[in-house]
């Protein structure tokens, strides 16, 4: 009971967040204030807690009928074994994602053999959770990707985390990026290496003409 009342305690603090944050329903019709809009003050520690925020996902799921159970752990893609279904909705940041989700997951296995195979849609969140804004499309940003062999479907290969499902009583989804910690310590210094800067989406975009599109002509 203690360690359930602790997980719904942080599940409280990080709706609060999200709502203090500027969270609204999802409403890919509207676009978010542009970057230009602030200063570069402001711009800059914005982007720096950013990319804290993407060090880590800290999700809570609620499952849909009873659809849950199973868990699996990680320490980088090297060792990682288990198995999840789930479907139904988590709330929760996956980055700086913050919001809540709907999610269909079927995890598993053990290295290298592992697999993911994930649907999921924005239900509320800020606007990190939209796919239409030039932030988004500057880069392939979904939050869960498919994926096999190695993959846990989010394309980090030396992160570390465990998920636990238990039928109605869902659980937690707690993962630690630690290829993100790279683009934390080079912001301070004006880099941006995962091009995921709000305030640099016009050189995230001039980085993709440089060593994507002249990849193609050559």
């Amino acid at each position: 009971m203690k360690t359930r009342s602790t997980w719904l305690s942080i599940a409280a603090v990080v709706a609060t967040v999200a709502v203090m944050s500027g969270c609204a329903r999802i409403n890919e019709g509207v676009p978010p204030p542009s970057a230009q809009e602030t200063g570069a003050f402001s711009n800059f520690w914005a982007n720096r807690l950013y990319d804290f925020m993407d060090l880590m996902r800290l999700e809570w799921g609620a499952p849909r009928d009873f659809k849950a159970f199973g868990a699996t752990a990680k320490a980088t893609c090297l060792a990682q074994a288990g198995f999840v279904f789930f479907e139904g909705t988590k709330v929760g940041l996956e980055r700086r994602a913050v919001g809540i989700i709907r999610q269909k997951k079927i995890e598993g296995g053990i290295s290298p053999v592992y697999f993911t195979t994930v649907r999921e849609g924005g239900e509320f969140g800020n606007e990190f959770m939209r796919t239409t804004t030039d932030w988004a499309k500057a880069r392939d940003r979904r939050i869960i990707r498919n994926g096999f062999f190695w993959s846990d479907g989010t394309e980090r290969p030396f992160s570390f985390g465990f998920e636990l499902e238990l039928f109605c009583f869902g659980g937690p989804d707690v993962h630690f990026y630690l290829c993100e910690l790279a683009d934390f310590l080079a912001g301070w210094v004006g880099l941006d290496p995962r091009g995921d800067d709000v305030s640099r989406v016009v050189h995230a975009q001039l980085d993709n003409q440089f060593f994507e599109k002249s990849e193609k002509k050559e």
